[in-house]
């Protein structure tokens, strides 16, 4: 795998970019041309491509820095980053003839996802017959293809895959192209406006079996795992963990970004209705300054420690057992929970002008409490799943 600082510096340096186009990409529900152009010409929209195909597989710890700098830049932008890093990343889990055929067309080729198996399947010779409609398919403006949740029927994915498992049933991603799919223009919301996440239609989409991939044995770190064309580390890492760490990514960002923000005025305006010509003399500025600060570098750390101890498991050729697995997902609850205080800290503090609909601040408020409630991140549900792990109860859920 890739440590490279260089696209941590890179991303840094898209910000102004990304800032000057933040507005234009909340109108027009999507990321403009220029802001997906600068990614791209940024080396990082092929991060986590295989390197076979011309991509970097760089660390997770890589994955997550670069996603801070670009949502710093715009919160939309990191969020698509992340998500189209993480369909390449699964993409490198599919079968070889999978793989070639989405990067055919060269590295910087993009696959948006939507997890939820909100379709029907058939089993037919060679593949699958899908027809469903999958949402909020985030990036999907900008992709090529999509990676759609499907139920895998029990008896013919046992056949499919000759495994016990499967015959308990499984959760099957299905590779479309997006030429084959219908986007329906449904992504009107107060927050995450530029993801441009709408919805994805189609019926009886003939998949073929080196276009699926069996979810639940890649989730458990099976042996017996299909996905073992892409040899590299990068793909033996666990697969539930290393899709969260690199989500806590856009929390983080907006975090710092409403940090700085805050801060960079606080010596020139003052507090209304007090003596305080200057914030930055306030003692109680100060104190949510430094707590907002505190909660920040708390959700760093945790990102940071998760991304190296999972690309150390991937290294060694070993997979992390279920309490591990619970407890990035309990860090990745804390630390969107951590992120929100933040924000919320420091929008008291710089007082209702934050609320302006031009104020970048404002937006950051949007984005978070939007991103704040996907359904991986809730802090509850998370503490809970970890509970459960550690006390060695029987789990609310099976995606760990």
């Amino acid at each position: 795998m890739t440590s490279e600082p260089e696209f941590v510096r890179r991303a840094t340096e898209l910000r102004e970019l990304l800032a000057r186009h933040r507005v234009t990409g909340d109108e027009q529900r999507r990321l403009t041309d220029q802001v997906m152009a600068g990614l791209a010409g940024a080396g990082l929209s092929r991060m986590w491509v295989p390197k076979r195909f011309g991509g970097w597989e760089c660390d997770l710890r890589t994955m997550v820095d670069t996603t801070i700098e670009v949502t710093k830049g715009d919160p939309s932008a990191g969020w698509v980053h992340w998500i189209l890093g993480c369909g390449d990343w699964l993409a490198g889990l599919f079968p070889e003839a999978g793989q070639a055929e989405v990067y055919a067309t060269g590295p910087d080729t993009h696959v948006c996802s939507v997890f939820a198996p909100s379709a029907t399947a058939r089993r037919v010779a060679g593949g699958w017959t899908v027809s469903g409609r999958w949402s909020p398919a985030s990036g999907s403006a900008h992709a090529q293809w999509a990676m759609l949740g499907f139920p895998l029927p029990a008896e013919a994915a046992a056949e499919h895959l000759g495994s016990t498992a499967a015959a308990q049933g499984d959760l099957g991603f299905a590779l479309v192209p997006m030429d084959e799919l219908h986007v329906e223009d449904t992504w009107f919301t107060t927050g995450m406006r530029g993801t441009g996440s709408n919805t994805l239609s189609g019926e009886g989409l003939l998949v073929p079996d080196h276009r699926v991939l069996s979810v639940m044995p890649a989730v458990r770190g099976d042996a017996t795992f299909q996905g073992g064309a892409s040899h590299s580390p990068r793909y033996r890492s666990a697969f539930l963990p290393t899709l969260v760490t690199h989500m806590m990514g856009p929390y983080i960002g907006m975090a710092r970004a409403a940090l700085e923000l805050v801060s960079e005025d606080a010596s020139t305006r003052g507090i209304s209705f007090t003596a305080y010509g200057r914030r930055s003399d306030s003692t109680a500025f100060q104190l949510a300054v430094a707590e907002a600060t505190a909660r920040v570098d708390a959700a760093t750390a945790l990102a940071h420690s998760a991304a190296d101890a999972i690309d150390a498991y991937a290294v060694a050729g070993t997979y992390p057992d279920a309490v591990f697995r619970a407890r990035v997902r309990l860090h990745f609850g804390h630390v969107v929970a951590q992120c929100c205080e933040a924000v919320d800290l420091l929008v008291s503090a710089h007082g209702a002008s934050a609320f302006a609909e031009a104020s970048p601040l404002g937006g950051i408020v949007r984005d978070i409490q939007t991103a704040g409630r996907h359904a991986f991140a809730s802090p509850v549900v998370n503490k809970e799943v970890f509970g459960r792990a550690v006390l060695g109860v029987e789990n609310i859920t099976d995606f760990i």
